[in-house]
């Protein structure tokens, strides 16, 4: 005997409270991943630890492995070896949506023919009929989601009448309905013009704040990744360089690829004795605990610890200014620095210049108020 549903009716679901089936943020664990493209190693035994509920970020220059990584935590790339853990559990073989992953891409793919709230309700209206939401359940889920990113009343709208940081925060919502437990995005705001690039950080941040998800973004933008992420991963040809805070791999970094890539630096060669080289004029020492304390060296200095005195007096080696660029807070100054090759950029508080006591082709003395030293290769 077949049981049957009154015509017009669906079958009767129990409806889900989000907020009660709320899950405890995943742990994602990779081990050793390898991945080539031919001879091009993409990931190098790579290994991570991603803590429940952290918003990480993967920082570094084009072909560093970073999205390739990203994909095959999701599912989308499949690694030639190594293993992921989600909470534990082996995900290596799990396809994105056995994994329950939500993507956000850089170029939004959104169904153009499809209006934003029918975007937004795709990932949960493709699901097998078991599993499926009821039509009443999935509005309620999209129009919460609507309300969460900042877009109510435009769910009738389609993607061409939207602007670009818009149609970002409609593919975040796509990735959100399916209620993930691991949100993962590439690059989201690459294809966005620098003030709706700051305005959308703010808020991803506020939306991490509000679901709890274990996230993993990838970017180059170097001040997008400190300014949102717990830690920070910086990757280099297929391999980790370096993973910590914003913070600690800002003013720590562990190799000099960190350093110059994170900043405005100038390396300075050098030759240390007894632990302290002079730079600009200046003795410094090598990090507490380093085991080289004699011998060729690198040095880098910030720009915003190069520091400029007018008179011939002042501590530091002499100095030409070539150019200024006034922007913001502080200002921009290009140097030809006596004894170094080639021009150094510092940075100085608005001040000095309103004043007048810096001007372009003026002579002045630099000094380096602090270095960051690694033993010469």
């Amino acid at each position: 005997m077949s049981l049957r549903h009154p015509q017009g009716t669906e079958p009767q679901r129990p409806e889900r409270d989000a907020a009660r089936e709320k899950q405890a943020p995943v742990r994602i664990d990779v081990e050793e991943l390898r991945k080539t493209f031919g001879s091009f190693p993409a990931l190098n035994g790579v290994s991570l630890s991603v803590e429940p509920g952290e918003l990480l970020a993967l920082l570094g220059p084009s072909g560093s492995g970073k999205t390739t990584l990203l994909r095959s935590i999701a599912g989308l790339s499949a690694p030639e070896e190594g293993r992921i853990h989600f909470h534990g559990e082996d995900a290596t073989n799990l396809s994105l949506r056995a994994r329950r992953v939500g993507f956000v891409f850089q170029q939004y793919a959104l169904f153009r023919h499809m209006t934003v709230f029918d975007n937004i309700a795709f990932g949960l209206r493709v699901r097998p009929r078991a599993e499926r939401p009821r039509t009443k359940e999935i509005a309620r889920r999209v129009n919460r989601l609507l309300e969460m990113v900042q877009l109510e009343g435009l769910g009738k709208r389609f993607p061409s009448q939207l602007s670009g940081g818009q149609r970002q925060r409609v593919a975040l919502a796509r990735a959100l309905a399916i209620e993930p437990t691991v949100l993962l995005l590439d690059e989201p705001f690459g294809a966005l013009d620098a003030k709706v690039r700051k305005e959308l950080r703010r808020w991803l941040r506020q939306i991490h704040q509000e679901t709890g998800l274990t996230t993993i973004f990838v970017t180059h933008d170097q001040e997008e990744a400190l300014e949102l992420a717990d830690r920070v991963v910086i990757m280099r040809a297929g391999q980790i360089e370096q993973i910590g805070t914003p913070a600690e791999i800002y003013d720590e970094p562990a190799t000099p690829f960190v350093c110059e890539f994170l900043g405005n630096v100038t390396r300075f060669d050098i030759t240390l004795k007894d632990g302290e080289g002079e730079v600009l004029g200046e003795l410094l020492p090598v990090a507490e605990g380093a085991a080289y304390r004699d011998g060729p060296a690198v040095a880098y200095v910030r720009s915003h610890e190069i520091e400029i005195a007018a008179g011939d007096r002042a501590a530091g080696r002499s100095a030409i200014v070539r150019a200024i660029r006034p922007f913001g807070a502080s200002v921009s100054v290009d140097l030809d620095v006596e004894g170094h090759a080639e021009q150094i950029e510092a940075e100085i508080p608005r001040e000095l210049f309103e004043v007048g006591e810096i001007r372009q082709g003026q002579k002045v003395r630099v000094r380096a108020t602090a270095a960051r030293i690694f033993k010469a290769e």
